[in-house]
């Protein structure tokens, strides 16, 4: 996840707790920072490890597909289907 995708996550999520207490004047800095916490401990104990870490592409892709593969126990690239060929 890219920082502007964090910073509307937490946004929104703000937001969102601002409505839930009735739309209060003047709260607006304290909604905000629960929003950055929620979004910390989310961070911290829902992503997987290779996305905390920044990388290149190629370097991100290889870690996805490593992390995939190693969910489904099977090697990366084998579906576990098996092909007929046409005669």
């Amino acid at each position: 996840m890219n920082e502007d995708e964090r910073q509307e996550w937490i946004s929104k999520r703000a937001y969102g707790l601002w409505e839930a207490a009735g739309r209060p004047h003047g709260k607006d800095g304290e909604h905000w920072e629960q929003a950055v916490r929620e979004r910390t401990e989310l961070e911290r104990v829902a992503l997987p490890e290779h996305l905390k870490k920044r990388r290149n592409s190629d370097e991100a892709d290889d870690a996805t597909h490593k992390a995939v593969a190693s969910r489904r126990k099977t090697p990366p690239g084998d579906s576990g289907e098996t092909r007929s060929t046409p005669h």
